[in-house]
């Protein structure tokens, strides 16, 4: 059965949503004294895997976006995408600032700040692309699909 193309997006959400929950775990002062270096690999891990992620959305949901007809679709894909390459550098001045464990040991008061913030942003911008960007992409991917010649595709439809 064909998936929708925002299928593999949305499983990608549900890893990083596991990621920043395992961070948020740690940002307690007392907890934090000694998980440091733990908070930073999950930081780690999260950022590449949002990397990869923002690379898949740009060929598969940005471009099939664009290239499609919807002007509605096409404009929300603009503002998502603006917002996007806006916030990327706050991103990596983020990642900057949090380069170790030391430094988050350091001033563990400003790392919970800074990390709640960054974290409630990604986990807001996910609901958002879910509920309002990923349902026009599969509204795209079905209109292909009913006009497909392939008796698959017009099975897995009904």
């Amino acid at each position: 059965m064909h998936a929708l193309k925002s299928a593999p997006l949305r499983k990608q959400h549900e890893s990083l949503r596991k990621h920043i929950a395992a961070i948020k775990k740690l940002l307690n002062p007392f907890l934090l004294v000694q998980s440091a270096s733990e908070a930073r690999s999950l930081i780690t891990q999260l950022f590449g895997e949002l990397g990869k992620h923002l690379q898949q959305e740009s060929k598969e949901l940005y471009q099939a976006l664009d290239e499609g007809t919807d002007e509605a679709a096409k404009a929300m894909s603009a503002r998502f995408g603006m917002e996007m390459k806006q916030k990327l550098p706050q991103l990596a001045e983020f990642n900057r600032n949090w380069p170790n464990s030391d430094a988050i040991r350091g001033n563990g008061s400003a790392f919970i700040k800074d990390a709640d913030a960054m974290l409630t942003w990604l986990e807001k911008r996910f609901i958002a692309e879910n509920n309002e960007l990923y349902p026009l992409l599969d509204k795209q991917d079905l209109a292909r699909m009913a006009i497909s010649d392939n008796p698959e595709l017009k099975i897995a439809r009904i």
